[in-house]
């Protein structure tokens, strides 16, 4: 139970810090933006659209996915949140925790965990060699198990 708790005062620093980078960035506070900045930091790993409307409508009944769509665009655009894809085809978000950080999910739980580092820049240079592209930008994005899932995995 301590670590709902834990957790639950975590995802609520994070909903402030991404609610505060909406106010500076001059955008209303809506009921219906909270309620999906709410839904989207009350979860340890990435969430699917989908999933934020239907936790969204908890907090705020009336939420349509629009809504939903656009407030993830803003979120996006304002670099507070990133989109990630999953091997379902799938896409799904998460909180930033800095300005360029990268992701490892793991395969089974999806636990998803920001990590800092960037070594691309090599890469960039030979695909701009190779294909004559001007790289302006990268995301990645690494899976594999997550140290509680390879202790199961190993201890069947």
């Amino acid at each position: 139970m301590k670590i709902e708790k834990d957790f639950q005062f975590y995802g609520d620093r994070r909903a402030d810090r991404l609610l505060a980078g909406l106010a500076e960035a001059g955008c209303s506070d809506t009921r219906a933006r909270r309620a999906v900045v709410h839904a989207l930091c009350a979860v340890p790993d990435r969430a699917t659209p989908a999933e934020l409307l239907a936790r969204g409508r908890a907090d705020h009944p009336r939420l349509s996915a629009v809504t939903v769509y656009r407030t993830l665009d803003l979120l996006r655009s304002l670099g507070l949140v990133e989109r990630l894809h999953h091997s379902d085809g799938c896409g799904a978000f998460v909180p930033t925790a800095s300005a360029h950080g990268h992701h490892v999910t793991c395969e089974r739980c999806r636990r998803t965990v920001e990590f800092s580092g960037c070594a691309i820049e090599g890469l960039a240079k030979a695909a701009h060699a190779q294909t004559g592209f001007s790289v302006r930008g990268h995301w990645l994005e690494l899976t594999g198990l997550c140290p509680d899932c390879r202790r199961e995995e190993s201890n069947p």
